[in-house]
């Protein structure tokens, strides 16, 4: 997960970019490679190594001269983790992200050709609150979720599995606003894959919305995180401002899904 900055970004930004590199890194990485990936100068990127070195953060192989970080962000992190009693990684960054959008936050995986709830998270208690049954059917084609699943296989697969889950059929189990062709899906999941993340408007429930990324491991999909929440809430402008918040959210689902 290489974190690109702009040479005028601030050496705290800076820092923490490098932390996340080298944390994430299968193996130590040279200097240079280290300025490449963060897209800063090697003066800069040795300036914030020795920091690191002298704050017993980072350590310096003699014979590569390459650079890795210590036991010391382990030891902090488990730490945090034990004072928070958790034994699933997943669960806080959902929990976290319904904090933030105080929306309800949803988890599925790919298994099978299709997608599964795997976990929830509730960001509201009063007021219009969005009750779904975390047992019922994703359809693919009429849910965020699904729609960004879709873009991200191959086209012929994806359309295949929108038909074998209703697509065009009557009784269809989608609400009545949703997509009823194979060209609109086509052009829903171009767009989709455009945007970068698949939305929903009524087309799995009546009058709920929702917003979906991708859960990606080597490039590969392994999941999705979504938020919805009522149309009336879900505007353009709530959409703009959760979407940065739900990519990072599933940034970090990325790397927890690998030591759950």
């Amino acid at each position: 997960m290489d974190k690109m900055l702009s040479a005028s970004g601030g050496s705290v930004e800076r820092t923490i970019a490098m932390l996340e590199l080298l944390a994430l890194a299968e193996e130590p990485l040279k200097l240079s490679e280290i300025a490449h990936r963060l897209a800063i100068p090697k003066s800069a990127s040795h300036r914030i190594l020795t920091s690191l070195l002298e704050n017993g953060w980072a350590r310096q192989s003699n014979e590569s001269d390459c650079y890795a970080l210590t036991i010391r962000m382990a030891l902090i992190g488990q730490k945090q983790l034990d004072r928070l009693e958790v034994t699933d990684l997943k669960q806080p960054i959902l929990n976290d992200l319904a904090e933030r959008t105080r929306e309800l936050v949803r988890l599925t995986a790919v298994q099978n050709n299709s997608l599964v709830w795997i976990g929830s998270a509730r960001g509201r208690r009063s007021g219009l609150v969005f009750e779904p049954d975390m047992s019922a059917t994703i359809v693919p084609y009429a849910t965020a979720n699904g729609k960004i699943w879709l873009a991200s296989i191959e086209r012929e697969l994806a359309l295949r599995i929108a038909l074998e889950t209703g697509l065009g059929q009557q009784g269809q189990s989608a609400a009545a606003a949703a997509i009823r062709t194979i060209d609109a899906l086509n052009k829903e999941l171009d767009e989709t894959a455009r945007q970068g993340y698949g939305r929903a408007r009524g087309e799995a429930e009546e009058g709920v919305g929702a917003i979906a990324v991708a859960v990606k491991q080597d490039d590969r999909v392994v999941g999705t995180m979504s938020v919805a929440a009522p149309l009336t809430r879900l505007t353009d402008d709530k959409v703009s401002e959760i979407v940065p918040l739900l990519e990072r959210a599933a940034s970090n689902m990325a790397i927890a899904w690998e030591t759950s």
